[in-house]
């Protein structure tokens, strides 16, 4: 079942025994996935091991929880086209404590790397849109394409850590639209009492916004830039 995708330049790739993405799915292990229509999942999806996921042209996937990405744990997203038309993947923790995208509570983030889509996260009370559950660090984050939309919980950063974490990880911004919305927390970098970890914009359209007394890109509240 091979399926085309947009690599990490803007380069078009050949996936091979890409697995198709149905409701029931809530483990995802090591491996590739597509998105060919409009499917919703009700509960956690669980990241374990390399997962790459292609979200294909007109499809859309919806999440009613979050997708769990632990630290040693990684999760890709491409898209097969730039436009108008590129698949959907929207996400929104229904709790608290879990990131839309990244780790769960006192549970770093792992690896996560968006080459494109139309992604839109969002995480729990004290957890980070994309990132850090609660008193959990962002982990390793990469958005090179795609229109990115991130909004943290209560306390958290729209991208980077959750609650009252160590640090916010390593995020890196090479292209995209991006649009990072901090609740008690910056946009992009720390939550509440969270210094930042390593912020690097290249490129793209990023708009980060913190929330009262947070930075838009650096520290949360009482935590340092």
């Amino acid at each position: 079942n091979d399926v085309t995708y947009l690599d990490e330049n803007g380069s078009e790739q050949t996936a091979d025994n890409v697995t198709v993405v149905d409701s029931s799915m809530t483990e995802w292990q090591s491996g590739w996935y597509v998105v060919n229509s409009n499917i919703t999942i009700d509960s956690r999806v669980t990241v374990k091991g390399e997962v790459h996921l292609i979200l294909a042209d007109g499809a859309s996937l919806t999440v009613h929880d979050d997708i769990n990405v632990a630290q040693g744990n990684s999760f890709t997203v491409y898209a097969q086209s730039a436009g108008a038309d590129m698949g959907v993947l929207t996400v929104k923790n229904k709790g608290m404590d879990e990131a839309g995208i990244g780790g769960g509570s006192w549970e770093n983030a792992g690896t996560i790397t968006i080459n494109g889509g139309n992604v839109t996260a969002t995480g729990g009370s004290f957890a980070a849109g994309i990132g850090g559950g609660n008193k959990a660090s962002g982990g390793t984050i990469t958005i090179n394409d795609g229109k990115v939309t991130a909004n943290g919980g209560n306390l958290s950063a729209g991208i980077g850590s959750g609650n009252r974490a160590s640090s916010s990880g390593d995020i890196t911004i090479n292209g995209g639209i991006v649009t990072a919305t901090g609740d008690g927390g910056a946009g992009i970098g720390g939550g509440h009492v969270c210094p930042a970890g390593t912020v690097i914009i290249t490129g793209g359209i990023v708009t980060a916004t913190g929330g009262n007394e947070e930075a838009g890109i650096g520290g949360g509240k009482y935590g340092s830039g």
